[in-house]
This record gives structure tokens, C-alpha cells and sequence, in this order.
């Protein structure tokens, strides 16, 4: 853990607050900062246009966290834009004006940052890795799916139970009649088993008030939706509090699985319409 005390009375960094929603700076721009949070968090996003038009947030940085740390061995524009979620306080120095004399005044304390720079730089780099080897298996067994039905659905499953290392995963729908209720559809705890378990939708948050499912360990609850309509749950579990890490691999697994389920709804479309077509012919 840094010693944020000294680094904010050193003489040498700059404190900063914002507001919620503020914008820390943009993409594109250009400045030769290291920025560290103080409190609370940050998201950081990127445009998908060169317009501007549209946005997708790669990350959310929390307190401790350093970003811009790039500008130390290079002078380019941002490639990404960072703004607080949170009443942020951010403290920051410039590389090319004060960085090399704090360097000369204060050499321990800049081994020490240099060190929790290089160590977090190494864990995002294990954390890139293991979202896109994660992301490469799910999509390649998406791939060899023959039949998008719910055995080829709960096999893929399986194999994102084996990919992620959680304890278990369970699978739920919201129920097609009664939208107030959700059904347990696979628990990867009962593997091969075809469930169909009737919950109300309320208790999505607390299962274990449910006595047909009793919920180990820690849980975390995935979203998966179309059209801005929450149409399927996943449930992960570990042994360990949930990280942000273990969330961003879990919403690049989920989109995945979203996708899969999307192509379902619309094969079943087509099926039921060909099946109308058949019949109007046949009368």
C-alpha cells in the first residue's frame, strides 16, 4: 500500500477533486500527468467512432489505483477517456517538470511508487490475458455448438464453469407466462440435470429463502438482456469475495452467453413462423 500521506504533502504532487460524472480528461488529449486516487473511483471509456458518437467503458479504477502511468516512457495523446463516478479526489504529478526531482529528493519513496506501478502494471496484463483466453474458449465452443437448444446452452455451461474456476454456476429464465417469476433452468452442481424450478423473481437477490436452492459460498448475480429487458440470471459462486476483476470476466463470459441465447430466441421465431406458413398452406 502507498503512503498517499507523504506523496500529498511532498511538495511534489497535485491534488484535485471532482465532482460526479466530471471529466478527468478526454481521449486524445494530451498532458505528461500520473494520476493516483485518493477516493473514490473512476470508469474509463473509449469511442467506438471517430465522431464521438458512441462510447463503451473499458474499466472501472478504484482507490489506490494509478492510470496515465504511459506518459513516464512516452509523450502521446490519451487513448482513452477518464471521468469520476463517484465525488473523486484525485493527486497527480507532471513526469517531464517535477518528476525527476522528486526522483533526486526522495529516491526510496520513488522505488517504492515505481514498484506499485510495475506490480499493477503485471496484474492487468494477467487479468488482459485471462479475459481474452477466456473469451477465445467460450467463443470457439459457441462456435462447435451443433444445436442452439438447452443441452447445447447448459454444455456451454459447463465449459465456462471450467474456464472461469468459480465453484458453480446456475442458469435462470424469466418465465414467459408470469414475468413475476423466474425459473432454475441448470445448476452446474447437478450436472446433466434438466431443471425446472419456479422462483419468484423477488427473491433473485436471496435465494437461500428458497428451499429448493440453497446457495454456497459467495455469490454474484450476471444480467443477461435484449432489447433492455432483462430476459436471463446467471449466478456465480466462489469461496473468496467477488473482485472487480472477477466482474469484468464475467460481463465479457455473459455477453458471450447473451449472444447465444439472442440467436435462440431468433431461430425459434423462425421456426414458429415457418410452422404457421406450413399450416396456412395445408388448410
Amino acid at each position: 500500500m502507498l503512503n498517499i500521506e507523504f506523496y500529498k504533502t511532498s511538495g511534489f504532487f497535485e491534488l484535485k477533486n471532482f465532482k460526479a460524472g466530471e471529466l478527468v480528461f478526454d481521449e486524445w488529449s494530451v498532458d505528461e500527468n500520473i494520476y493516483i486516487i485518493i477516493s473514490w473511483k473512476v470508469s474509463v471509456w473509449k469511442y467506438t467512432t471517430t465522431e464521438k458518437k458512441e462510447i463503451k467503458e473499458l474499466a472501472i479504477l478504484w482507490q489506490w489505483e494509478f492510470f496515465w502511468e504511459a506518459c513516464i516512457t512516452s509523450s502521446w495523446s490519451k487513448e482513452a477517456l477518464v471521468k469520476s463516478i463517484e465525488d473523486t479526489n484525485l493527486i497527480f504529478i507532471n513526469w517531464k517538470t517535477w518528476l525527476q526531482d522528486f526522483v533526486q529528493k526522495y529516491p526510496k519513496e520513488w522505488l517504492e511508487l515505481l514498484s506499485y506501478i510495475i506490480d499493477n502494471t503485471n496484474k492487468r496484463l494477467v487479468l488482459a490475458n485471462r479475459l481474452i483466453t477466456a473469451n477465445y474458449e467460450i467463443v470457439k465452443s459457441i462456435i462447435e455448438i451443433e444445436n442452439i437448444n438447452d443441452k447445447g446452452i447448459f454444455n456451454l455451461i459447463e465449459k465456462i464453469k471450467l474456464i472461469t474456476w468459480f465453484d458453480y454456476i446456475l442458469y435462470l429464465e424469466v418465465n414467459q407466462v408470469m414475468n413475476d417469476y423466474i425459473v432454475l433452468k441448470y445448476d452446474t452442481r447437478e450436472t446433466w440435470k434438466f431443471l425446472d424450478i419456479v422462483i419468484d423473481r423477488k427473491k433473485i437477490n436471496n435465494l437461500r429463502e428458497v428451499n429448493e436452492v440453497v446457495l454456497e459460498n459467495y455469490n454474484y448475480i450476471q444480467k443477461l438482456s435484449i432489447w433492455k429487458f432483462d430476459l436471463w440470471f446467471m449466478i456465480f459462486s466462489k469461496k473468496t469475495n467477488f473482485t472487480y476483476d472477477d466482474k469484468k470476466l464475467l460481463l465479457s463470459v455473459s455477453n458471450n452467453l447473451t449472444w447465444l441465447l439472442r440467436q435462440k430466441i431468433i431461430l425459434k421465431d423462425e421456426l414458429n413462423k415457418k410452422s404457421i406458413k406450413e399450416s396456412r398452406i395445408n388448410y
